[in-house]
């Protein structure tokens, strides 16, 4: 049994402490002096803020994916970013659902993995329209598999998407996306630890009868050694210009069919006069036999020309332009 103090020694123990006699422990903890223990390896420290860059390059792959898929598909899809997040990966994961079409890749040199996110819904709507429907039906989502047809042509999207994702991160850092896996569980794709941060940026694509969700998964640990690059706004003009967008755009706009036509002259006319045409009557124009016809496209008058005939056709010939300001 431990030996009670009398009341004499207890006086003179407190006597000792207030006279600082005796040495006293204090509370070290942050209640004590308001110094909290500050953990330089936990991710939590992230900066949770804007990259513009990245959203840059997020819009970018928006509208190549959407020509890609739309030509693919031969109809036309819509693409829009609509979330970009900073969360743990294991929050993420818990998030999504089973079965989900996951696939994980590589964007060497840069280290880790990344994921790819297609929603059951939006797979099994792209393989309907790929096989001719509709693409809008009602599938049984749960308790079900992926078929080896719909895994193949989901993998087949997959790498369109790569491949136009690559072409959105060269102006800021050259990259290859390079295919690993494929899953459909959540609990198989860990690419990090439940506690490291991801960023994850969601699309939503949206068909003629049907709409889904395409998520992109990636490490903030796999970003890091270029993440000045992405904080720090507009790299450069070639970000703004969508050099892919305008020469497919150049390239329609040279196919488009426009209307062509040339005009011989005009007249006036009463209505009595009008009732009174017939077979055999000979309209005066205004134009001169010797002077230029004018030409139009689309309704607007665009060159200046003479009428004839080439290879027993029709033809008329190119000899200057329209001036805007000018009478026709």
């Amino acid at each position: 049994m431990s030996k009670i103090l009398t009341q004499d020694e207890v006086d003179a123990l407190l006597k000792g402490m207030s006279g600082g006699e005796i040495e006293v422990e204090t509370d070290a903890g942050p209640e004590a002096d308001g110094v909290i223990v500050y953990d330089l390896t936990n991710q939590d420290r992230i900066i949770r803020g804007r990259m513009p860059t990245l959203e840059i390059i997020n819009d970018r792959f928006a509208r190549l994916f959407r020509t890609t898929l739309s030509s693919a598909l031969r109809k036309i899809v819509d693409m829009t970013t609509t979330s970009v997040d900073m969360v743990k990966f294991g929050e993420f994961m818990r998030s999504l659902p089973v079965p989900t079409s996951l696939h994980i890749f590589k964007m060497d040199p840069l280290r880790g993995h990344a994921i790819f996110v297609l929603e059951s819904k939006l797979v099994f709507n792209l393989v309907e329209t790929f096989f001719g429907g509709a693409g809008g039906g009602n599938v049984k989502i749960e308790g079900r598999d992926f078929t080896a047809i719909e895994q193949q042509l989901t993998r087949k999207v997959v790498m369109l998407a790569l491949k136009d994702m690559e072409s959105a991160w060269k102006p800021v850092h050259e990259v290859t996306m390079v295919y690993s896996r494929t899953e459909i569980n959540p609990q198989f794709a860990s690419i990090v630890p439940p506690t490291d941060v991801v960023i994850v940026v969601k699309f939503e694509l949206e068909m003629e009868h049907t709409a889904g969700t395409v998520t992109v998964c990636i490490p903030y640990s796999t970003i890091e050694p270029i993440r000045t690059k992405l904080y720090a706004g507009f790299q450069s003009d070639q970000l703004e210009v969508d050099h892919e967008w305008m020469r497919r755009f150049r390239k329609q706009l040279r196919e488009a069919e426009v209307e062509f036509t040339v005009e011989l002259g005009r007249t006036e006319l009463t209505s009595g006069d009008l009732l009174q045409l017939k077979v055999g009557d000979v309209l005066q124009l205004d134009s001169d036999i010797n002077g230029h016809l004018v030409a139009m496209v689309e309704g607007v008058p665009k060159f200046l020309g003479r009428p004839g005939q080439m290879r027993g056709n029709k033809a008329f010939r190119v000899e200057g332009f329209k001036d805007y300001g000018a009478e026709i």
